[in-house]
C-alpha cells in the first residue's frame, strides 16, 4: 500500500489538532487509517490494524461535509435489531459511519433499492436522505454508528 500520509500530518498545530482531531479521530481510527500510516508512526510491534473504508463521499456518492463549529462533538452507538425488527424511517444532517458488527442488514433508502451489509462492512451514511435499517435475518443485527455532529444538536431525525 502506498503511503498517504506522514508524520508531519499527525503532528498538528494546536489549533487545528482541537478542530480536525476531535472530531476525526475516531473514525481515523476505527477506518484503520493508522495501517495505512503505521510505516511512518511509532506503533508498538504486534500492533496490527485492519483498514474498512476510507472515502469521502457517502454510501450515495454526496461529498462528507463536516459540521462547522466551536462545539464539536461525536457520539456513538451500539444499536441491536432484532431478527424480523427495524429501524424508524429517519435521517441524519450530520456524516455517520456505520460498522456492522453482528448479523447482517437491509438498507432501505427512500426512492432507492435495497442494500445488504454484512458483518465486518462498512459505510458512511446518506445526510439528509430518509432510509430504514431491516434485520431480515434470524440472529440479531449489531451495529456500530458514530455520528460527527455538534453539541447540543440531533444527530437523528425522525420521518413525519
Amino acid at each position: 500500500m502506498g503511503r498517504i500520509c506522514n508524520k508531519e500530518d499527525i503532528a498538528m498545530t494546536p489549533t487545528r489538532f482541537v478542530s480536525t482531531a476531535s472530531v476525526l479521530a475516531a473514525i481515523w481510527l476505527v477506518t484503520g487509517a493508522a495501517t495505512v500510516c503505521a510505516q511512518d508512526s511509532a506503533l508498538p510491534a504486534g500492533f496490527k490494524t485492519q483498514p474498512l473504508l476510507k472515502t469521502g463521499q457517502t454510501r450515495d456518492k454526496q461529498p462528507i461535509v463536516y459540521p462547522k463549529t466551536d462545539k464539536p462533538e461525536m457520539i456513538s452507538v451500539i444499536g441491536t435489531i432484532e431478527p424480523g425488527g427495524r429501524t424508524p424511517l429517519h435521517e441524519h444532517p450530520v456524516p455517520t459511519y456505520v460498522y456492522i458488527l453482528e448479523g447482517e442488514v437491509e438498507l432501505q433508502s427512500h426512492g432507492g433499492q435495497p442494500y445488504q451489509y454484512k458483518t465486518g462492512e462498512a459505510y458512511i451514511e446518506a445526510l439528509n436522505h430518509q432510509h430504514q435499517l431491516f434485520n431480515k435475518g434470524n440472529v440479531p443485527a449489531k451495529v456500530l454508528v458514530v455520528f460527527v455532529g455538534e453539541e447540543g444538536q440531533p444527530t437523528t431525525i425522525a420521518a413525519k
